[in-house]
């Protein structure tokens, strides 16, 4: 974990103490006979909220929304939320670069390309599913990752190094021709084959040039 997350971290930890203390707070605020079984109950829902990680914000606030807290607290909930999505996603960040980097050395391929790939097909996001069934970060079909060993296409781990060993494959049948290996990765190999080179598929040219201007400007600026 970097510094900078280490830090963030500490941060939220403080706030939201302060904002579990603050829900003791609330029998003397409402000044109800049940206050107490009100305040138990919200803060066991607050501490659900904080540990459901898979949770969009939008949801976790709807939920907070519900809760009978004073507005006050509301707003400190929902800084603290946000600023703990925001945490996780740096820490989930700095855990793919480093599997990209573990992977990338594995199977002898840049990182840096299988960065742009992974923005292209995820934008990161190790949850994604599209609406053909591709799953993950390097947004694996079912019977893709069943032929690669990948139990659980949603683990980072299994994610990455199976669409890379894929990769791999691809851009030794290619003799290392990125743009063949994705369109081969995109469309298919049978459909490069079926046309000699990149199918004719706005879609696949669109992810060759996507992935290939990606991967060409952090090589020229770093800016990936």
């Amino acid at each position: 974990m970097t510094i900078g997350v280490s830090s963030s971290l500490n941060m939220a930890l403080a706030r939201i103490s302060y904002i579990e203390n603050s829900f003791s707070a609330l029998e003397k605020i409402s000044g109800q006979p049940q206050a107490s079984q009100e305040t138990h109950t919200i803060e066991q829902d607050f501490k659900k909220i904080l540990d459901a990680k898979d949770e969009s914000i939008e949801t976790i606030e709807k939920k907070v929304e519900s809760k009978p807290v004073v507005e006050e607290i509301k707003s400190e909930v929902k800084e603290a939320v946000e600023l703990k999505s925001k945490i996780d996603l740096k820490a989930q960040k700095v855990d793919i670069d480093e599997l990209i980097e573990t992977f990338s050395q594995k199977y002898d391929i840049d990182g840096d390309f299988i960065k742009a790939i992974i923005k292209q097909e995820s934008g990161f996001n190790a949850k994604a599913t599209s609406k053909k069934g591709a799953m993950g970060l390097m947004q694996l079909m079912p019977k893709t990752a069943e032929s690669l060993g990948v139990v659980d296409a949603y683990n980072p781990s299994q994610n990455i190094e199976g669409g890379v060993k894929y990769l791999k494959g691809l851009l030794d049948k290619y003799d290392n021709n990125k743009e063949l290996a994705l369109a081969a990765y995109n469309a298919g190999p049978g459909a490069v084959k079926k046309y000699g080179g990149i199918p004719p598929y706005k879609e696949t040219q669109n992810y060759i040039n996507n992935i290939m201007g990606a991967y060409n400007k952090v090589k020229e600026a770093g800016l990936l």
